[in-house]
């Protein structure tokens, strides 16, 4: 037998005689240009989920010439994993349960607490440039934590898409524009802090709210620009004989008009972009902002004022939270087999610590905008007033000797 004496003999040796008969059978008619996607309810110690690349069942010919160039591309999800690539599926199963908790997690924190701040920064606060900040923010992770119930479904559904084609363009998209819309609105912030220090008297007469809602609308234009390949890249895909559709990212084959997953060269143009655009250049950006104002604080009579504390805080909980997120998409695309295998199985949980990031500015502003015992005593609303405020108080800086007196809180306190 031709398959017998390929790479796939591991593979094969996985299912008993009748269930093997079973399996040729059903790839014998199975040679269309398309990703497969399957299950073998038959198998005896427990259901097999396979998804098996075109270029796996085009590996084999009649003149008994193998090419299996892209066996890589099998991906298994099975009790036995005959090649003993990736976790094992106990583990597979602890990362899911944990994403989940984390997902749910997300969610219940998150919906209310970005709520109140969105009802407190946009509607009962006076606007000031820190609430518009605060306010930018609170609407990016607002969204992201409502499209949390129908990931969490699809997930029970063992990932089947019941949404239909439109929502599996939006609903994975929606992660993507938050990630951009907050790390540019986060840049902004950087920026607007560096020039407090750097340039006071620009500030002091130039940092406007206009302003302020102008970068606003720049972070969200530029977010969805660079989100719209993700969302006209994701598509549905139904299986006819099993009647499942799920929602991949894949391209559209134009000379044999097959869908299948790519990893090729869309995909690590989309993950580099991500990571670069992202991440690396915001994080360099802001790194370099707050070094100097780091130098500024240490070398002066500035002093930190509890918004920019609570806008660091809010810089780094975000990079903690993508970090592991962009570190396993590098991984996938630029490691070994073996490597991308284990970045996959990591994906839901790197992937559920970057939704988390959506719930954790509210309790920021609430555990560092006042002392313990403060909190205590003030309600919930006083307590975001108080941390989106921008301080009064008067401050002393010198240069070249001379001291000029500050009293806008925007330059006083950073």
């Amino acid at each position: 037998m031709i398959l017998m004496n390929t790479p796939a003999k591991k593979f094969l040796k996985a299912f008993p005689p009748a269930d093997f008969y079973f399996l040729l059978l059903f790839l014998s008619f199975s040679t269309h240009s398309q990703t497969l996607s399957f299950q073998l309810a038959s198998y005896q110690q427990g259901t097999v989920k396979l998804e098996i690349s075109s270029g796996f069942l085009k590996g084999s010919n009649m003149n008994g010439t193998d090419n299996y160039s892209n066996y890589e591309d099998v991906q298994y999800f099975s009790d036995y994993d005959p090649c003993d690539i990736g976790l094992s599926q106990e583990s597979k199963n602890s990362i899911g349960t944990v994403a989940l908790v984390l997902y749910c997690l997300t969610c219940v924190l998150g919906v209310p607490g970005n709520a109140l701040v969105v009802w407190i920064a946009g509607v009962k606060m006076k606007k000031t440039i820190n609430t518009i900040w605060f306010l930018n923010l609170a609407i990016a992770d607002l969204l992201c934590c409502l499209s949390i119930p129908f990931t969490v479904a699809e997930i029970l559904l063992d990932h089947q898409w019941p949404y239909g084609d439109a929502m599996c363009k939006v609903l994975p998209t929606i992660i993507v524009v938050n990630m951009f819309a907050s790390i540019f609105t986060l840049n902004f912030i950087s920026l607007d802090r560096f020039i407090q220090v750097v340039k006071p008297v620009w500030a002091q007469n130039n940092r406007t709210l206009r302003l302020a809602w102008v970068c606003c609308a720049m972070a969200w234009a530029l977010a969805i620009i660079l989100s719209l390949p993700t969302m006209i890249l994701r598509e549905t895909y139904t299986m006819d004989t099993l009647n499942i559709t799920i929602c991949i990212f894949s391209i559209r084959n134009a000379t044999e008009g097959g869908c299948s997953a790519d990893k090729g060269f869309s995909y690590r143009v989309l993950t580099m972009t991500r990571f670069v655009l992202g991440f690396l250049i915001p994080l360099l950006c802001i790194v370099f902002c707050y070094t100097c104002i780091a130098r500024k604080v240490m070398s002066s009579h500035f002093r930190a004022g509890r918004a920019f504390r609570i806008m660091l805080a809010v810089v780094v909980a975000f990079f903690l939270s993508w970090f592991p997120y962009h570190v396993v998409g590098l991984v996938d695309i630029y490691g070994g087999e073996q490597d991308s295998m284990l970045a996959r199985d990591m994906d839901p949980l790197v992937i559920s610590l970057a939704y988390i990031n959506s719930c954790m500015n509210p309790i920021l502003y609430v555990f560092m905008g006042q002392d313990f015992k403060e909190k205590i005593k003030l309600s919930l609303r006083r307590v975001f007033e108080k941390a989106f405020s921008e301080d009064t108080t008067h401050l002393s800086v010198n240069s070249k000797g001379q001291q000029s007196r500050c009293t806008n809180s925007s330059v006083a306190q950073l």
